[in-house]
């Protein structure tokens, strides 16, 4: 595999966003929870997703979700937490 390019170019200072984290037993749950959570106005690029190749015992999946604001966090937790998902807060 070919190591990333790196394009020249000055990038703007980015303020720690908070993020929720949510482990999905199975990650076919995960996969719907990707396509609501982009529905609901997560940005694709900042979503971070852990496959079930990377997790011990090769099952499930992880998201590392962005919250934009306050308001939002409470409806994406609870949208994951009825995929099934343990969620977490993750402290900036």
């Amino acid at each position: 595999m070919e190591p990333p390019m790196i394009r020249p170019g000055q990038t703007p200072e980015t303020q720690e966003v908070p993020r929720l984290v949510a482990f999905f037993r199975n990650s076919a749950q995960g996969n719907l929870a990707i396509q609501l959570l982009i529905g609901q106005g997560v940005p694709s690029d900042r979503l971070g997703v852990t496959g079930p190749d990377r997790i011990e015992g090769h099952q499930g999946m992880i998201l590392s979700i962005p919250i934009p604001d306050a308001s939002a966090a409470d409806r994406l937790a609870s949208l994951c937490r009825k995929l099934g998902a343990e969620v977490h807060r993750q402290r900036p």
